[in-house]
């Protein structure tokens, strides 16, 4: 059988010092907290230090600052005098532009409206022209026309068979001219109503109970127009 061990007697005296020893530890424990914070408040392991702010001497002074400042401001000034006259002397340039521009457009309408009126007057010369030489040509064909109506009236009041002939060959005559003057765009003058010194001509004028005064009483010879125009005119009697 195993041999039991027996327990030694403690006496009072080492009882103290134990006490004592479990009681000091407290002590020196309270004693250093302030240390152990301190130590245990450092820099995480592994976390790099924050390197000390210095102050920097790049900073330019109150003074200097101030200085910038206004030569900025002189600078602004400066460049607003030198914009002042330029916007003054584009502002003239403009205005001298624009006068130029109305000139030029109030000469350009007035050089348009002449070059209108030169071609009116040009077409109304030249139809003028084409009307003088188609009169002049035509008026072989009036005078072959007059003829044919003179004879025409003093016919005889009885013709045999050979005249009949005759006088329908120079009624046929008669008609192909007037076409001609047709296509001419040549028309006899009017000559009834009233007198016209525009388009008639009298020859004398008479006393006339059937008509009023101023009538035309009697065609003498055939007048003749181009358009409004008329080359040649009407031969009337007129009533007083």
């Amino acid at each position: 059988m195993a041999k039991e061990k027996k327990n030694k007697p403690v006496t009072n005296a080492e009882n103290k010092e134990q006490d004592s020893e479990a009681v000091q530890p407290k002590t020196d424990t309270s004693s250093h907290g302030e240390m152990e914070l301190e130590s245990t408040a450092g820099p995480l392991s592994g976390a790099q230090p924050e390197p000390p702010v210095t102050p920097s001497n790049d900073r330019p002074p109150a003074d200097d600052k101030r200085v910038d400042v206004d030569q900025e401001a002189e600078a602004i000034l400066d460049a607003e005098a030198v914009v002042e006259p330029e916007t003054d002397v584009i502002t003239q340039q403009l205005a001298e532009a624009q006068a130029e521009a109305a000139r030029n457009m109030e000469n350009w309408q007035r050089t348009a409206a002449e070059l209108a009126n030169f071609k009116r007057r040009q077409e109304e010369q030249m139809k003028l022209q084409r009307d003088r030489i188609k009169s002049e040509v035509l008026e072989g064909v009036i005078s072959a026309l007059d003829d044919l109506d003179l004879a025409f009236q003093n016919l005889p009041g009885s013709l045999d068979g050979q005249l009949v002939g005759w006088v329908e060959g120079f009624r046929l005559v008669q008609r192909k001219l007037d076409k001609i003057l047709d296509e001419q765009n040549v028309m006899p003058v009017s000559t009834s109503g009233k007198f016209d010194p525009n388009f008639h001509e009298a020859v004398s004028y008479e006393e006339s109970d059937d008509h009023d005064t101023d009538d035309i009483i009697a065609e003498l010879r055939k007048g003749y127009q181009i358009g409004n125009r008329v080359f040649r005119p009407a031969l009337v009697r007129v009533a007083r």
